[in-house]
């Protein structure tokens, strides 16, 4: 209401002095429409609190002696008063059918929109509250991702329990792994029955006893595929690939595919042709392929489809390196894993290609070697892509200096940014903190920088940054084979010689931070405790 409100009947002296003052802030200075009646037990008369309007309707309907009886009853039984649904004071009753405020009355979008944070456990609950919630929990789009439950992998007579209930329509995703018992012709049938949009078959799998075509066709009827066989050794789903690529040649539904260490070898080209022509993303992982099958897939493929490849040095014997040549300017994911899959000049080739035309999002370097490649070249190709992984790779001081100037110019795509075991202190501390600060995030280990450059970064990051997330990690330089974990932002070196002020503004501009404070004895954090008073006082201000 825009009109100015005002109190009835107040008197700020008697018990009830602290309610008045908080119904005064609510409707003269926040404008809010109030009705309250209370019983003075001093006084034993009924009181109004309300608004200039609610107090007008109360007045025009007449109703204010049939509350007062209400309340002078309720208050001699010594009972709580009860609230009502559909009171009208116009009318003149309330109609005590049930509670003030119902759940069932909230519009379907509402629901639905609480009812997406839900995981499927909870959503079984859902189906049994209401006829309204169960409408709404009913629906296929929230319970994207339910799969089968872990006991019905393990117990037959439990699996078999399962689809003789309605729950099992609900079921959208199948992870076809470890099974306790074996898996049968009419276990696949009844899997059939159901809408599933996404599989996952795993070299867990005992498929002996299924027919390679009722699998095809399971597999056909989904959207999403993942098919994961063994690593090296010995592969299991050679005639089972054939006969999904071959239905999938002819009919199918499936839109992304994921291979892992599967062979393809031995499947025609045209079919795989066939079978890939439709898809919108395609994800390869130590996939044995020859070149002529590259270039079949590729050559019809949609141009708007996600191309994702990963290269290890294992690969070098099995996947058809010289076709990629051809393919390189569509890939939208390419992550090499090794020199040993590198011929001379063959990266080099790669990056000349990627120079030319790149529709990359993301590029992962792990154990390569670039400094053969001219600095302006990689640093234009870096450029631009949205996600560079540099771990463990070879890269000289001037191709970094050179990255980090392209960083900050205004055409850069770059917005994540992942280096591990480089010298980065050679890059002027203004450069690179301008750099890091146009980012979106920024993860780094084992690499050298400077006191001037953290102490720039966290400057400019206090007076406003791009970055939402900042942070370290730590492995060991002497093993290849290292894992690297994530630290706290407290272990970073250089830290604790940052102004308190300004770490605080600084860190509280991000929207992510983790601080590990000493967690492990041998990594103690790097943090003043003046610097951690002044974060903390900074989320209580703004953040």
């Amino acid at each position: 209401t825009s009109t100015r409100e005002s109190l009835y009947n107040m008197n700020n002296n008697s018990r009830y002095g602290g309610l008045h003052a908080e119904a005064k802030i609510l409707i003269e200075n926040h404008q809010t429409p109030l009705l309250c009646f209370y019983l003075d037990k001093e006084s034993n008369e009924v009181k109004l609190i309300a608004d200039t309007v609610s107090q007008r309707k109360v007045g025009e309907s007449g109703q204010f002696e049939k509350l007062e009886c209400l309340l002078r009853s309720t208050q001699k039984e010594d009972n709580k008063l009860a609230f009502y649904d559909d009171c009208s004071l116009g009318h003149g009753q309330c109609n005590p059918k049930g509670p003030m405020f119902s759940y069932d009355k909230l519009p379907t979008e509402i629901l639905r929109a609480i009812f997406k944070y839900l995981v499927p456990e909870d959503l079984k609950t859902l189906l049994l509250v209401s006829q309204t919630w169960k409408s709404v929990a009913d629906e296929p789009l929230l319970w994207t991702g339910f799969g089968l439950p872990t006991k019905c992998m393990k117990n037959q007579k439990l699996f078999e329990k399962f689809f003789e209930g309605s729950l099992s329509s609900k079921l959208q995703y199948l992870e076809l792994g470890k099974f306790d018992f074996l898996l049968e012709d009419h276990h696949f049938e009844m899997f059939m029955s159901l809408n599933i949009s996404s599989i996952k078959i795993t070299s867990d799998i005992d498929l002996s006893y299924v027919s390679n075509q009722l699998l095809a066709s399971l597999v056909n009827t989904c959207k999403d595929c993942s098919i994961s066989d063994d690593v090296i050794i010995q592969k299991k789903f050679g005639a089972q690939l054939e006969a999904i690529f071959t239905k999938m040649s002819v009919e199918t539904n499936i839109k992304s595919l994921k291979l892992e260490n599967t062979q393809l070898t031995s499947i025609p080209s045209d079919i795989l042709s066939d079978a890939f022509t439709n898809l919108t993303s395609i994800d390869f992982d130590g996939v044995e392929i020859n070149s002529d099958q590259i270039q079949a897939i590729f050559m019809d493929l949609k141009d708007d489809a996600e191309l994702k490849i990963k290269i290890d040095d294992y690969d070098i014997t099995i996947f058809g390196i010289e076709g990629l040549e051809s393919i390189l300017h569509r890939l939208t994911v390419f992550s090499i894993n090794g020199n040993d899959c590198l011929r001379d000049g063959l990266l080099r080739c790669w990056i000349e290609i990627l120079d030319k035309s790149c529709k990359l999002k993301c590029l992962e370097l792990m154990y390569i070697d670039v400094t053969q490649i001219p600095k302006q070249m990689l640093a234009r190709v870096f450029n631009k892509i949205e996600r560079i992984n540099l771990i463990f790779a070879q890269c000289s001081p001037n191709q970094l200096n050179e990255v980090f100037k392209g960083m900050v110019k205004s055409d850069s795509k770059m917005k994540h940014l992942e280096l591990t075991n480089l010298n980065l202190s050679l890059i002027s501390p203004t450069l690179f903190a301008k750099a890091v600060n146009k980012l979106e995030s920024f993860l780094y280990g084992l690499c050298e920088l400077s006191e001037n450059q953290v102490l720039e970064m966290f400057r400019i990051m206090s007076l406003g940054t791009n970055l939402k997330k900042l942070g370290t990690y730590y492995g060991d330089k002497e093993y290849e084979e290292t894992s690297l974990e994530t630290m706290g932002m407290d272990k970073m070196e250089h830290i604790e010689l940052v102004e308190p002020e300004i770490l605080a503004k600084a860190v509280n501009n991000l929207e992510s931070l983790q601080l590990d404070l000493g967690a492990s004895f041998e990594d103690k954090s790097r943090l003043t405790l003046t610097q951690l008073l002044a974060i903390v006082k900074q989320l209580n201000s703004k953040t």
